[in-house]
């Protein structure tokens, strides 16, 4: 059937009524010339015997007498039928009594031994034996053998006629169903045509003509009211695009506008948390500084200075015998002992002061070092500029050192040299300055008394990887697809903000932020991953570029 799927229905229609016709006819032929067949086998079964009785009549007396010159001259009448190939009569002993045999024959004609009454057809010819009867007796038998010419010129009439038959019934059914066709396949090719037009200009106001009230006819009804359907959906479809493509350029212009607003609020947000962090650490160092004044305050006022006042004024009093008064008063003699005393005890004040000096000078330095940073990180947020990744972890670093310093964080640097890279040192500074104070937290919240943050720099696959690490609390399994959603927090008074706005920012960079965590009380590692730029690609940062492209945390 597969050769049929690319034929036109009304060739199909011919080729089926063309089958139909000729199976049918072909099936009646043969019934016909099989019926001929075995009419005709019947009859030469009949002829050959009514001969075989007339040579077994004639040859009886001949057989009585033993004459077989008589039983071949009457054999010889056999050549009347030009079919019957040979002939014998046997005595009744089945000894050969007379033969005959026609002249030119294609083939032997063999004389078989003496067989029961009967026939059979075996390969091209019918043979027969007839016994022969005298007085009621059994005096002999006849065997004759006839070929089938006949039989096959007739089948070959047969087959010729059938032919023959065929040809004219399938050209008669050729030329009706050309004519009969198109009743059917006038309708369907017109369907085809309009569901052509249909398809190809996606005109669907076209509609079918309707030319019957059969099957076809409902059929095309059928699909004129298909038609009606898309027709009417598609208009609302239309009108639907139409209003929906309104509503997505509202909607883009309200969310490039709250895309806007969320920008700026993060910058915000990220500024706010970089100054938090700073005043926090200036706080930090400012108690230090208070300290270290209040120390020094304190150690003026129990200096041993007032005794040399004292000393002096005994001089003063003794001016006159000051030799005497070393040598023999016992009070002048203890004044060297005193004075050496005294000397110490001043050096060591004067030590200690110039130590809590230092101190107080380091602290007031770390103070307009982390305005200073600040200050600069403020000027180039939002621009691109070729930066040293180290030297801005170790500016991480410096701006969380007083609070790591103070809650007993270690901190170990593992550091391999990286290239630099073109990238908003604003945005990266916020994550990572947001990275090491949740380490700092989480080493806290802990309890542990060796607490330990890891800071690596490290690079392949076309990236920097800057990972963050410490043996704090660790991450719940449950928290890990969460810790960078907006919102979520697990510490108190956390806000949920700068994870998530630091990823976006690792993401806005081309980068990204991502978290490990074995569990609860096994750490955390939280790794940055900035992308190396590609060589041939300019490392100048771009002028167009503006604060609104930052994401800040």
């Amino acid at each position: 059937m597969r050769l049929f799927r690319h034929i036109p229905i009304k060739r199909k229609l011919t080729i089926i009524a063309l089958l139909t016709s000729g199976v049918a006819l072909l099936l009646a032929s043969v019934a016909f010339a099989a019926w001929e067949l075995v009419v005709f086998r019947k009859s030469m079964v009949n002829d050959l015997l009514i001969t075989a009785e007339m040579v077994g009549y004639n040859s009886s007396a001949a057989l009585s007498f033993d004459d077989p010159a008589s039983a071949a001259e009457t054999l010889k009448s056999l050549h009347a039928d030009p079919h019957i190939m040979g002939g014998a009569v046997y005595r009744k002993d089945g000894t050969l009594f007379a033969t005959y045999q026609r002249a030119h024959l294609n083939e032997p004609f063999h004389r078989p031994a003496v067989e029961p009454d009967g026939h059979r057809f075996t390969g091209n010819s019918l043979r027969l034996f007839r016994r022969i009867y005298l007085a009621g007796e059994h005096a002999g038998t006849v065997y004759l053998q006839c070929d089938l010419e006949e039989m096959q010129a007739r089948l070959r009439r047969y087959a010729l006629i059938v032919v023959m038959v065929m040809m004219g019934a399938c050209l008669v059914a050729v030329l009706l169903s050309a004519r009969m066709m198109t009743v059917i396949s006038g309708p369907i090719s017109h369907l085809a045509r309009v569901v052509g037009v249909v398809a190809r200009e996606k005109d669907y106001s076209v509609r079918a003509v309707k030319q019957d009230n059969d099957e076809l006819g409902r059929l095309v009804d059928g699909f004129n009211e298909m038609l009606n359907q898309i027709q009417t959906q598609d208009r609302a479809l239309q009108e639907a695009r139409n209003h929906l493509e309104k509503r997505v350029a509202e909607r883009t212009q309200e969310l490039k506008s709250a895309h806007s607003q969320l920008m700026e609020a993060s910058r915000q947000a990220g500024m706010a948390e970089i100054a938090s962090n700073v005043l926090h650490n200036v706080g930090n160092a400012l108690n230090s500084v208070n300290v270290s004044c209040n120390l020094v305050v304190d150690s003026l006022k129990r200096s041993k200075v007032t005794g040399l006042a004292q000393v002096a004024a005994l001089l003063r009093e003794h001016q006159g015998d000051l030799a005497a008064f070393i040598t023999r008063d016992p009070g002048g003699q203890q004044l060297a002992v005193y004075l050496a005393r005294l000397s110490e005890n001043l050096c060591a004040d004067r030590e200690a002061a110039i130590h809590e000096l230092n101190s107080l000078q380091r602290n007031i330095a770390h103070i307009k070092e982390i305005v200073a940073m600040q200050q600069n990180y403020a000027r180039v947020a939002g621009v691109k500029e070729m930066i040293n990744v180290v030297d801005l972890v170790e500016d991480s670093l410096r701006m969380n050192e007083v609070s790591l310093g103070r809650h007993g964080v270690e901190v170990v640097r593992e550091f391999e040299t990286v290239p630099p890279i073109n990238a908003d040192k604003h945005a990266i500074l916020q994550i990572l300055v947001n990275l090491v104070r949740n380490a700092k937290y989480a080493c806290d919240e802990s309890g542990r008394v060796d607490k330990r943050l890891t800071v690596r720099v490290a690079h392949g696959e076309g990236r920097i990887k800057i990972s963050v690490s410490d043996n704090g609390v660790g991450i719940p399994p449950q928290n890990l697809t969460l810790i960078f959603s907006h919102g979520f927090t697990t510490r108190a008074g956390g806000h949920g903000f700068g994870l998530h706005s630091g990823a976006l920012a690792a993401q806005e960079m081309g980068g990204a932020l991502t978290v490990h965590s074995d569990g609860p009380g096994q750490g955390a590692i939280f790794t940055l991953e900035l992308p190396l730029p590609i060589p041939g690609q300019s490392d100048l940062p771009s002028l167009s570029e503006s604060d609104d492209t930052t994401i800040l945390s």
